[in-house]
């Protein structure tokens, strides 16, 4: 999964990154330049953009709002120690979710794959595959091995 995080205070993006990084891409950006460039170049897919809602140079729900707008199949969790009641009614409307400081960044991302594992197609589609599929696949290894492909050796009954 790559995660876009945006964070101004440099401690913070620097922990931040170090917890999301585990089992993902983080593209860190300490600002909503850097962020919106990310976010507009092709060769950096972008899942989850986790945002700080008050930055140097703009906010972080308005730029949230924007992108969800143009990129509607990211997921948009803002992060902030201080939203008014009135940040919190304009994520409400947007259907934008929210977590106040301080937190572990990682459990957002972990919450992000819960969220799409229950929305995961189910693999029937698989099982449907014509048979004559399976054989055009086996074809080209075996022409490229020479021969038969080999069979994996049974080693104490485990394989």
């Amino acid at each position: 999964m790559n995660i876009l995080f945006i964070e101004d205070e440099r401690n913070l993006l620097e922990l931040g990154v170090a917890q999301l990084e585990r089992h993902n891409t983080v593209y860190p950006a300490s600002n909503l330049v850097d962020a919106r460039a990310i976010m507009e170049n092709p060769a950096m897919l972008v899942h989850l953009v986790v945002a700080d809602h008050r930055l140097t140079d703009g906010q972080g729900i308005e730029f949230v709002i924007e992108m969800k707008a143009i990129f509607p199949d990211c997921m948009y969790p803002i992060v902030s120690g201080c939203l008014t009641d009135s940040d919190v009614s304009k994520l409400d409307e947007n259907e934008i979710s929210y977590h106040h400081k301080p937190l572990l960044y990682g459990k957002i991302a972990e919450e992000f794959r819960r969220e799409h594992l229950m929305k995961a197609p189910c693999c029937e589609a698989v099982a449907e595959a014509p048979c004559g599929l399976v054989e055009e696949i086996k074809a080209p290894i075996a022409e490229l091995v020479g021969a038969e492909v080999p069979k994996r050796k049974k080693w104490f009954g485990l394989l």
